[in-house]
């Protein structure tokens, strides 16, 4: 997909659509995303464990153009977030997080080619103590 989009984010900047796929590519994507982005890492056991670099989009900047049937979903504690793994190579590279459960996708930078970016902003979120962080206001979503 590739291409840029009549389509802006909120600060106004023009949105790009980008592909991206799990290792094995059963499971292909695209968002859009402007040329500015600021990934999150988190510091909760899947997050960590997994290596997922959140990009937080809403649910109307992703697009799943195949591999509904390769995604397995795994759900623990309260059950909220909806984490989605490939069962053939095992990677997650999207899934819907128990901040935003509802019209957000939580997309892993590392599914991405991101070289046409003019800046990455790195930001960590500690989600070791994730209610406390987000009190603080501390998780948002990517423009």
């Amino acid at each position: 997909m590739n291409d840029a989009t009549e389509v802006s984010s909120s600060s106004g900047a023009k949105l790009h659509w980008r592909d991206g796929a799990c290792h094995c590519e059963n499971v292909s994507f695209s968002v859009a995303l402007t040329l500015r982005l600021t990934i999150v890492t988190c510091t909760c056991g899947i997050c960590h464990k997994a290596g997922h670099q959140e990009l937080m989009l809403p649910e109307e900047r992703f697009r799943l153009h195949k591999g509904q049937a390769f995604l397995k979903p795994y759900r623990f504690g309260d059950r909220i977030a909806d984490h989605t793994f490939c069962v053939v190579c095992g990677i997650m590279p999207f899934y819907r997080p128990k901040s935003h459960p509802v019209g957000y996708f939580s997309v892993n930078a590392r599914c991405l080619d991101l070289s046409f970016a003019e800046s990455i902003e790195w930001s960590e979120f500690d989600g070791k103590n994730w209610q406390a962080s987000m009190d603080a206001g501390m998780h948002q979503q990517t423009d």
